[in-house]
């Protein structure tokens, strides 16, 4: 609410001439039909809204204008004809109902908003108004007519300052202008606003029902509504599956943008979104479209920024811990931290480079991308190459910004190509033949291209396969390839021993040129967990060439059970404070399994994976099951395994708590019998 002051300037008002105006009208029709029209919404895109949106985007966009620019470029700006938009102008009013902005009259700026209108509906709406805004109607000028009308206004306060636009019935239609361009960000804000009309008109229920419907999906925009309370997801028409699921989101009630991953209902492809949340009524309201690559740019460097402020606020010690953390993955977008000496210090995605240099990085196609990033300035700079993308997990044309602090490199980047709808191809695949067709590529690669593109290539993290990449050695078992663990390169791998005291690698020394197969125990590349993995070794002109496969249980739902009861035994032993540390760690992790722990009243407690999510209510439908003694399928949005987006969820009650567990599988795949 703004209160009305007394007044710091003398009433300036006027009288105008019904020829001006006409004038200043017959101007405004010359640039709306015949001019670029930048400030406006396209003829093409008025028609998707109605005139309700339309100037409630319109205010909304100088709003953002004046939060990004400030007040005196606003008054610039939109002091000028060319901002007004389908007829509509902008007017701004300070707390002593003084105009600061009116394109129509500009040499009124700076008088009382009584000389807009003959009466004093403005004014008292003025100090009305709150940040929520609100409709009201009023008398002002027609700049189509010249006429003072009765006009339908729309009004918001920001910083103490209306905002407000009017909308007159008589008024004509735009004539198209070809070289105007839609305005994504208020077309995703009408979008919203819409939404929120029908929730005021309609209520919660009624249009919970109407955005969980394809009906409510309006091109590449798609309405998500969530319990700001409960963080539960309550409308999710693309996929259903996901209602009822707890997902991190904040809003204000100004509203936020955000860029992320996201699909596109169109093209039904991951891409960078930029999404508009806010909050009304204890519900978040959000929508989102295609992002412009100097969007994604802009939240790339603001991602980088973010760590440096953590880095500048926490330390160094924090800073690794946390950009070492799936938490901080946000779609394509994870932090790589390296040192002052060039060596890698964090790594979500790849740990295995953690320890070393990047200037020894060479992408799939031999650039030096390390030696290029190591270039870093505190200014900042871009560097363009390949790499694997974590939401594919397929190698991908990336941009990354990298900026030196404190002697650190800090750096992020997004993914430029298109994402690949299809599933990589060794998800289903029998993991035997991958791993021997795997091999045998290599070998191919080293026939055609020769020994030092062979080690370029599979030194280089472009060559691993989701689990799969190449160990080689010379003809005298010195390894001259391993990209998991380069510390091993140069050395002899009939010397390597495994956790459990076998000597794996004089096991492997004993390939021979028809192959031979290897189980034994080793670190995982996604965890560096030791797990069990069964590799396959060939020589080719003395050398050997290997890769192998972590093998899942035969009975992943027995397994899943199993390890459940083994989180039970361990509560049971050692109490609900231990259980609770041990499971949130990634040490309890065996293999794709994690622990799920929610308490009596169905709060999570423990979620290793995705720790934003504690102190969330556990999915309705995981709980419901759960009770029941049943298996439940329940969507995934993590990154730990490219492409799988599903789990079989099996748990049970024990000494009034929730304990469950679960594992990967294709939508659709038969869920276990209850007994299993």
């Amino acid at each position: 609410m703004i209160k009305k002051q007394s007044g710091r300037y003398g009433s300036i008002a006027k009288p105008i001439g019904t020829l001006g105006v006409v004038l200043l009208a017959v101007l405004s029709l010359a640039i709306f039909t015949y001019g670029d029209g930048r400030m406006a919404l396209s003829t093409a895109s008025a028609q998707d809204m109605d005139d309700d949106a339309l100037t409630r985007a319109y205010v909304d966009r100088a709003i953002e204008y004046y939060m990004d620019r400030g007040l005196s470029k606003t008054v610039e700006r939109y002091g000028n004809p060319l901002s007004w938009d389908n007829w509509s102008y902008l007017i701004v009013a300070d707390a002593g109902t003084h105009v600061l902005v009116s394109s129509p009259l500009i040499y009124l700026n700076g008088s009382g908003i009584e000389a807009l209108a003959p009466d004093d509906r403005l004014g008292s709406e003025i100090e009305s108004a709150t940040d929520g805004g609100h409709w009201f109607d009023a008398g002002g000028l027609n700049m189509f007519t010249g006429e003072q009308e009765e006009a339908r206004y729309y009004i918001v306060v920001r910083d103490g300052l209306a905002f407000m636009s009017p909308r007159f019935a008589n008024v004509p239609t735009p004539a198209p202008r070809p070289a105007a361009e839609p305005d994504d960000d208020a077309l995703t804000v009408a979008y919203v606003m819409n939404a929120i009309d029908r929730y005021e008109r309609d209520g919660r229920e009624a249009t919970v029902a109407y955005y969980n419907s394809r009906e409510s999906v309006e091109g590449q925009r798609f309405m998500t509504i969530i319990d700001a309370d409960t963080k539960i997801l309550l409308t999710s028409p693309l996929r259903p599956a996901a209602v009822g699921v707890t997902v991190p989101a904040s809003a204000t009630e100004e509203g936020i943008w955000l860029e992320r991953q996201g699909n596109n209902p169109v093209t039904n492809q991951r891409e960078p979104r930029r999404t508009f949340f806010i909050l009304r009524d204890g519900l978040i309201f959000a929508a989102s479209h295609s992002a412009l690559r100097e969007n994604i740019a802009q939240a790339t460097k603001n991602y980088v920024s973010k760590a440096t402020e953590l880095y500048d606020s926490e330390g160094l010690d924090a800073t690794i811990a946390y950009y070492d953390s799936r938490e901080s993955v946000d779609g394509q977008f994870y932090l790589f931290l390296i040192g002052a000496d060039d060596i890698y210090l964090a790594h979500p995605i790849f740990p295995h480079l953690k320890g070393t240099d990047i200037k020894d990085v060479v992408g799939s196609d031999g650039q030096e991308l390390g030696r290029e990033i190591a270039q870093a300035t505190e200014e900042g700079i871009w560097v363009e190459y390949l790499w694997p993308n974590p939401v594919t997990g397929l190698e991908d044309s990336k941009v990354t910004w990298a900026i030196r602090h404190d002697g650190l490199i800090f750096a992020s980047g997004y993914y430029t190509g298109e994402a690949d709808a299809a599933p990589p191809p060794w998800r289903d695949a029998d993991p035997r033949e991958y791993t021997v067709d795997y091999v045998n590529r290599a070998v191919e690669r080293y026939e055609r291209d020769g020994l030092e593109a062979l080690k370029a290539y599979y030194n280089s993290v472009a060559a691993f396969e989701g689990q799969w990449y190449l160990f080689a050695t010379d003809a005298n078992d010195i390894y001259h390839i391993h990209p998991l663990l380069p510390r091993l390169i140069g050395t002899d791998i009939k010397d390597v021993v495994g956790a459990d005291g076998y000597e794996l690698g004089k096991e492997i020394a004993k390939a021979t040129e028809e192959g031979h197969w290897i189980e034994y125990i080793w670190p995982h590349p996604s965890t560096l967990k030791n797990a069990p993995k069964v590799s396959y070794a060939v020589r080719r002109d003395g050398m050997i060439f290997a890769s192998g496969y972590y093998p899942e249980p035969e009975d992943p739902a027995a397994y899943t059970r199993d390890y459940v009861q083994k989180a039970i035994d361990y509560y049971d032993e050692n109490g609900l404070d231990a259980t609770v540390a041990h499971y949130n760690s990634e040490d309890s992790f065996e293999g794709q399994w994690y622990l799920g722990l929610a308490d009596s009243d169905s709060r999570i407690l423990v979620s290793a994976v995705v720790p934003h999510v504690i102190g969330s209510p556990l999915n309705p439908d995981a709980v419901r099951a759960i009770d029941a003694g049943q298996w439940v399928e329940i969507e995934w949005f993590g990154n730990l395994t490219a492409g799988n987006t599903f789990r079989h969820i099996w748990g049970t009650r024990h000494d009034g708590l929730y304990f469950y567990s679960g594992y990967f599988v294709e939508q659709g795949t038969p869920l276990p019998d209850a007994g299993n």
